[in-house]
């Protein structure tokens, strides 16, 4: 009976010092303070990450990209949107190119920091073998507290190597090292590039992670070529009205860049 009833004391003891998710908003300085992404995370695992007018969003465990395109507004999955623009870029001919260099990096645990009242372990993504080559330092914390923050801003470093994917045959290594890092936990600080502000618990409703009308990876093509199709028919015309319409085939960008560059380029 003693047993029992001090292993079931221990089972409460545990339970109540678990750090459960909660519902939180955390803010981060980005770009060396020039800019500010906000991070709305739920504790049934939904985020909305917003960096000034673009807005990735996790629910029911998938990543979405949302698009603004003039007073209308849709979404689509990481993979819609990245499968969508690589059938873009196969119809125009373009091809994955061989990086000219990737050099092995590895993450290497250096200490502690602490970064907006939270606690963190310092990484350093280095050359392999070369602790004074060209680096980034990443604080991450492991609280699990912030398990949902750490998801939404995972988000970027995903799409960021999805969409290196439709230009490179690689995703370059010192970036997969990074994402492996950010993988870890919550990050408190990334270079220059974030830097935590302050993390503000607190119940967000479920409309923060409503999703605009969705399209697939058919629909969104169409709508990127749509889209692109007047962009050139606007510049033709302005062209025509200044006298020197635009040669032909030349056409701009058809496909939208909405994913934050949360992560500096990989060296």
């Amino acid at each position: 009976m003693l047993r029992k009833t001090l292993t079931i004391a221990t089972l409460a003891l545990v339970a109540a010092c678990s750090k459960a998710p909660e519902d939180v908003t955390a803010h981060y300085a980005a770009a060396g303070g020039r800019g500010v992404i906000t991070v709305k995370a739920a504790a049934n695992g939904d985020a909305k990450l917003e960096a000034g007018p673009q807005t990735l969003i996790r629910k029911g465990g998938t990543d979405y990209v949302v698009i603004t395109d003039g007073t209308d507004k849709f979404a689509a999955s990481f993979a819609d949107f990245v499968a969508a623009t690589q059938d873009i870029a196969k119809e125009k001919g373009m091809k994955p190119q061989a990086l000219p260099q990737d050099p092995e990096y590895e993450a290497v645990q250096v200490g502690e920091e602490k970064v907006g009242d939270q606690k963190g372990t310092i990484w350093s993504v280095q050359p392999k073998g070369n602790p004074q080559g060209d680096s980034i330092r990443i604080v991450i914390s492991d609280d699990s507290r912030l398990k949902n923050v750490a998801a939404a801003i995972g988000m970027q470093t995903r799409l960021t190597s999805a969409r290196m994917s439709t230009m490179f045959t690689s995703v370059p290594k010192a970036e997969k090292t990074l994402e492996d890092v950010i993988a870890k936990g919550a990050v408190l600080r990334l270079g220059e590039a974030l830097t935590l502000q302050d993390v503000k618990p607190g119940a967000i409703p479920a409309t923060e992670f409503a999703l605009p009308k969705v399209l697939d990876r058919a629909a969104l093509r169409q709508r990127i070529m749509e889209q692109a199709n007047k962009a050139l028919e606007a510049a033709k015309a302005a062209g025509e009205k200044a006298g020197a319409a635009p040669a032909p085939g030349e056409a701009p960008a058809a496909a939208p860049a909405p994913a934050p560059a949360a992560t500096p380029a990989a060296k």
